[in-house]
């Protein structure tokens, strides 16, 4: 009878260099991993959707500033174009009036 090993688990054969060896690369993968996600865990945590870079911010800046811009102009055009159909109306009854 061999003696028993301490490495032997009861009721189970012992594993070949192979199976060892792969053992011991599935336990380190399993570690690392296990290290990973506790690290990611312990992490500030952070929003995809909050989270923007400098650049892509100064961008943001800039397109909300010619947005206000524009809608500043839209408005000035709108109120342009409505004096200006009130002048083409007045004008059309002004002509009306005087062929009459």
């Amino acid at each position: 009878m061999a003696p028993n090993s301490v490495d032997t688990v009861k009721g189970e054969s012992p594993m070949t260099d192979l199976q060892f060896t792969a053992y011991i690369e599935l336990r380190d993968k399993y570690e690392t991993l296990l290290q990973e996600a506790l690290a990611m865990k312990l992490a500030p945590s952070q929003k995809g959707e909050d989270s923007v870079s400098d650049y892509q911010f100064q961008q943001y800046e800039q397109i909300r500033d010619r947005n206000d811009e524009l809608k500043t102009e839209l408005a000035s055009l709108r109120k342009e174009n409505a004096k200006l159909k009130l002048q083409v109306d007045i004008l059309r009854t002004s002509s009306r009036r005087v062929r009459y």
